[in-house]
């Protein structure tokens, strides 16, 4: 079945380049499109991902807070009566507050510090993003973190070492980290107190609470009497708060319509282009189609030989777009723009690969069941 599908795709050589051409172009377009989405919903939810996974369970903000790079301050006094809950394993107040950066070259540039305490350091960063320097490095006088790939948003070569101006006070740079992002401005890393320093928020005063509950079945019914005891506050799940950033970052500029709207045109334009060219190629050998339903071919038959030259479309297809993703995804790695080629995702575009290729040959299978084997003869 394949040996005699992948001859009728080498018989049309420019028929098939052109069918080709249109699922390379659309996966390869849904394919950047997506990575896109999905780099920026990580750096959306960036704040949430960074924190100590193992006592980040439930985060509690200020309650018109829908929008974690947006936190606005309340009483610290928080941090101990929600320790007390029932559930609760433990509390850990941070601060997060928008600082101005200053360096050595002249170069200014915003940021946000966040701080929590030494040595859980819950409001993040893990040690799983620390590419250079030690978590043990926090609690030094001045000693802050910085982003690999913050480099070109600075303006300036961050390494170890690196003295800077916050707001005008001396700070450095001891570690630095990887993928330890934020959506609008670079994220610096450093203990509760210096934050509080660098920003000049009040000691009674914190931008959140990371809430420690080990026991997963409690999670609900803590969050339940957060919200029920503090009714200027919301607890959220810590997943759950990052889903809705992104949804409140993602509708209020229309970029997620702008992300649908591309990947939506991709799918359709490369399921009409592509039909459309195999419907040309197939009535173009109709001849030998009708040839095999007069030796016996049943239409089904026909109709598998169709579908199977969709399937080596999509194979060979699908194999060129991912090549060009990876060059791209190479490319962009240097920009400091992650794409992402997950096995899920990469499954997905082969599935969509299938679906355009294989649901556009429904133009041809219709026409070839109104073949009669005596149109050999006319």
């Amino acid at each position: 079945m394949f040996a005699t599908a992948y001859k009728f795709v080498s018989f049309e050589k420019s028929k098939s380049f052109g069918i080709l051409t249109a699922i390379v172009i659309s996966i390869y377009l849904i394919g950047v499109e997506l990575g896109m989405f999905f780099y920026l919903s990580d750096l959306i939810r960036g704040i949430i991902r960074n924190a100590n996974p193992d006592c980040s369970q439930i985060f509690v903000v200020k309650k018109q807070t829908t929008n974690i790079n947006q936190l606005s301050p309340f009483d610290t006094r928080w941090v101990n009566q929600l320790r007390s809950m029932e559930g609760v394993d433990d509390t850990h107040g941070f601060v997060a507050a928008n600082v101005s950066l200053k360096f050595p070259n002249g170069k200014d540039a915003a940021a946000m510090i966040i701080g929590s305490d030494y040595p859980v350091m819950a409001a993040g960063p893990h040690a799983g993003q620390i590419l250079s320097g030690s978590m043990h490095h926090f609690p030094f006088p001045g000693i802050i973190s910085a982003d690999f790939y913050d480099n070109k948003t600075f303006g300036y070569t961050t390494e170890q070492g690196t003295n800077l101006e916050i707001n005008g006070k001396t700070a450095t740079i001891g570690i630095i980290t990887k993928k330890a992002r934020g959506f609008s401005t670079p994220l610096l890393y450093s203990t509760t107190s210096k934050a509080r320093y660098y920003s000049g928020l009040p000691d009674y005063m914190i931008s959140g609470i990371v809430v420690t509950v080990n026991d997963p079945s409690k999670i609900e019914p803590v969050i339940s009497h957060i919200n029920q005891m503090a009714p200027d506050l919301k607890a959220w799940r810590s997943d759950k708060l990052g889903i809705t950033s992104i949804v409140n970052v993602m509708t209020a500029n229309n970029m997620g319509m702008s992300f649908a709207t591309l990947i939506v045109f991709g799918i359709i334009s490369g399921f009409f282009i592509i039909g459309l060219t195999m419907y040309s190629a197939t009535y173009d050998r109709l001849k030998d189609y009708g040839t095999l339903k007069a030796i016996g071919a049943s239409s089904r038959y026909v109709t598998r030989l169709v579908v199977a030259q969709s399937v080596i479309y999509a194979a060979i297809g699908f194999s060129i777009s991912l090549v060009l993703l990876l060059i791209t995804k190479i490319g962009m790695a240097k920009a400091g723009l992650i794409i992402a080629l997950t096995p899920p995702f990469l499954l997905f575009l082969f599935m969509t690969t299938l679906l355009i290729s294989v649901g556009s040959s429904y133009f041809s299978i219709r026409k070839l069941k109104k073949v009669e084997p005596s149109s050999v003869f006319r």
